[in-house]
């Protein structure tokens, strides 16, 4: 099943994981600010009637466990809803890591106008996930197909793209890498060229980061894109990396190409 993903132009909601400026909502006994997410147990951590080190605990949660979080309190304090609708009670923020499930079930299917002579065509599957070296969430991998018309030539290429299931700085805000490596550039491991997107949940933006090899790119063309859905951040990932990769790369894939395929 394909899925032809569009990106929404609608204005980006207020960070969730600050105070927003929006009315509280009721947990329990305590007004708290809306937040929507899962998180990663990093510890094991009590669970207290209200957001204070002196109140009474009602659980606790265990190191790995995942918890969904519907509120944040004043000062530094989440609270966590059962899967049955209960409100339980309120962990202290650090003991918790937001994640987010990088599984697609569909096919993301899409076009891009590179330039006036090139035109583009990917699909991007999800294809499992990897341990994050020394981090306590994942990576969740994808392939990209590539066919594009270079110069009235069809080239067909594929590049591995990941996402950090976690915070890919270390923080505990709710933002994630994405990255797409482009491997048949070159025979030498380190010379391969990644372009770096950051994707702010927050926010509901992805932008452009970093390249890795610099001859390969200039100023992206589109440095930022709305998305406040996996797909439409790997989607927006695909667009803004492709706008910052310049002519001496798409030369160098369709060389190389030409080289693979005689």
């Amino acid at each position: 099943m394909l899925l032809a993903v569009v990106l929404s132009a609608a204005t980006p909601t207020p960070a969730q994981t600050t105070e927003p400026k929006h009315k509280t909502i009721p947990f329990l006994k305590t007004q708290v600010y809306p937040v929507d997410g899962t998180y990663l147990v990093l510890q094991d951590a009590n669970v207290r009637i209200r957001p204070a080190t002196k109140g009474r605990r009602v659980g606790r949660r265990a190191r790995g466990e995942r918890v969904r979080v519907v509120g944040r309190a004043k000062g530094h304090w989440l609270a966590i809803r059962g899967d049955d609708g209960k409100d339980i009670g309120f962990i202290y923020h650090s003991t918790l890591m937001p994640v987010i499930d990088g599984v697609l079930e569909t096919t993301i299917e899409g076009r891009l106008p590179v330039s006036a002579s090139r035109q583009c065509h990917y699909d991007l599957r999800f294809e499992g996930k990897t341990p994050a070296e020394g981090q306590a969430f994942e990576f969740a991998d994808y392939g990209v197909k590539w066919t594009c018309d270079i110069a009235g030539r069809q080239v067909i290429f594929h590049t591995p793209m990941f996402l950090t299931e976690g915070p890919y700085s270390g923080t505990f805000k709710r933002d994630h890498q994405i990255t797409i490596d482009i491997m048949d550039l070159s025979d030498n491991m380190e010379n391969v060229m990644s372009t770096h997107t950051l994707w702010d949940r927050d926010k509901a933006v992805v932008r452009f980061d970093a390249v890795t090899v610099k001859k390969f790119a200039d100023k992206p063309k589109v440095s930022e894109t709305n998305a406040r859905t996996l797909s439409e951040a790997l989607h927006a990932a695909v667009q803004i990396s492709a706008s910052a990769w310049n002519d001496s790369l798409w030369t160098a894939i369709a060389q190389r190409h030409a080289k693979t395929s005689n």
